[in-house]
């Protein structure tokens, strides 16, 4: 079985290299690619090319500017690969920085379904969870579920691992009015409400730790002017991006509510948790 990778990059060429030669350690399943990489400056596009070259990895290198972030980068890479390469059954949408366990997609191959998509959880390094499905319980509160809920259906996923079949690729995409971030969140809903079943597998597929809250706007110990800074920089939680995700994905009501909660949570310091959204 081929699986087409999709990810974008910048400025980690070692993790890079360690996420592809991890997914490499597999028989049943070979890993081409298509790896948008956002203009880095410490030699990952080199790398890249180098693979490339070398016949180490079947490699479509799309070189960015540095403007893309990951949002930008993954909207561009995916419209590529609908053009370009239509003839894979299985695409999956990975982050760079994740270390694979070996053979772990050996054995997900026989549990991946044509009419669904299968999320791969990833663990911190003391085993805990870190990326995998999504569940919203209540409003915009949701769960992050791992491979101990295999047969919940989840209402979106973290694209650190998502393996996803050709009929269901085709028909969605990365909404590119995100700066960063929540687009990933914004594609798992789009797959949802097509009727799409999205499910995680019943274990680990590998490692990478959850992005720390420290020196980000949700660091609660940062001066207020300061996280509103945060906030609204482009790797924060812009109020156009958040708006926009709980408009198209909640109503109208709830993107108005929701939209000014965090500012209230900030200015009153109590604890604002958004993670991916």
């Amino acid at each position: 079985m081929r699986i087409l990778a999709i990810f974008t990059c910048f400025n980690r060429k070692e993790l890079t290299r360690r996420g592809m030669e991890t997914l490499a350690a597999n028989d049943a399943v070979t890993f081409d690619y298509v790896i948008l990489d956002d203009n880095s400056s410490d030699g990952t596009r080199e790398m890249l090319k180098e693979l490339r070259d070398a016949g180490t990895y079947q490699i479509d290198l799309i070189e960015g500017d540095g403007s893309n972030f990951w949002n930008g980068g993954m909207h561009k890479a995916i419209e590529h690969v609908k053009k370009h390469h239509r003839d894979y059954d299985y695409y999956m949408l990975m982050n760079d920085d994740t270390k694979f366990f070996p053979g772990i997609f050996d054995e997900m191959a026989g549990a991946l379904k044509s009419d669904e998509v299968t999320v791969g959880a990833i663990c911190g390094e003391r085993g805990e969870l870190s990326y995998g499905g999504i569940k919203y319980t209540k409003g915009i509160k949701y769960k992050k579920l791992g491979p101990d809920a295999p047969d919940v259906n989840c209402d979106t996923f973290n694209a650190n691992c998502a393996v996803i079949p050709k009929e269901i690729f085709l028909q969605v995409g990365i909404d590119p009015y995100y700066q960063h971030s929540i687009g990933d969140f914004d594609y798992g809903l789009q797959i949802a409400r097509l009727g799409y079943a999205i499910h995680i597998y019943p274990k680990y597929v590998g490692e990478c730790n959850d992005n720390t809250l420290q020196k980000t706007w949700q660091d609660e110990s940062l001066p207020r002017l300061e996280r509103i800074r945060l906030k609204e920089s482009r790797k924060g939680l812009p109020f156009r991006d958040w708006f926009h995700f709980l408009h198209k994905n909640f109503g109208l009501g709830t993107a108005i509510v929701r939209s000014i909660t965090p500012y209230v949570r900030i200015i009153l310091g109590t604890k604002t948790r958004y993670s991916g959204a």
